[in-house]
């Protein structure tokens, strides 16, 4: 009985969803990707709302050249949509290494800094517990001392 009335609310046999369930999709997937798009300022974010919305012509228009139009349309926007994609992660790529050639091969961190200062501390402090006897500690530890 549900399936019926759902099935009622489908105008066409293209439509993914009932119009209400999918005009509101829509308009979700709209807000989100517009909100990605401000934040991170990518084309990619667009042309994913191009491909979410355009399925809407669908629910006004049931014939079938139109779903072969829509289908047509969301292929080359897919194929568009990897393009960019393609080009913003060579950019990416790119700029790390550019990244990673500017700075020194081992770059100095705090946390580096600090390591470096417990290393330092623990062979201080191994050289005051190992004295030059021949006991098996105080040998282990022998290559370590400055």
């Amino acid at each position: 009985m549900i399936l019926a009335a759902q099935m009622s609310e489908l105008r066409s046999r293209f439509t993914p969803l009932p119009a209400k369930l999918h005009i509101i999709f829509c308009l979700l997937a709209t807000v989100i990707f517009l909100v990605h798009y401000f934040r991170r300022k990518k084309v990619s974010s667009l042309i994913w709302i191009l491909i979410c919305d355009s399925t809407v012509i669908l629910q006004f228009y049931s014939d079938r050249r139109t779903a072969i139009a829509v289908g047509i349309c969301e292929i080359v926007l897919f194929a568009v949509l990897f393009k960019v994609w393609f080009v913003e992660y060579r950019e990416r790529k790119k700029a790390a290494e550019e990244e990673k050639k500017k700075t020194p091969d081992e770059p100095s961190t705090p946390e580096q800094d600090e390591l470096k200062d417990i290393e330092k501390l623990v062979k201080t402090e191994r050289s005051k517990l190992a004295d030059n006897s021949d006991d098996i500690i105080g040998n282990a530890f022998e290559d370590d001392r400055p």
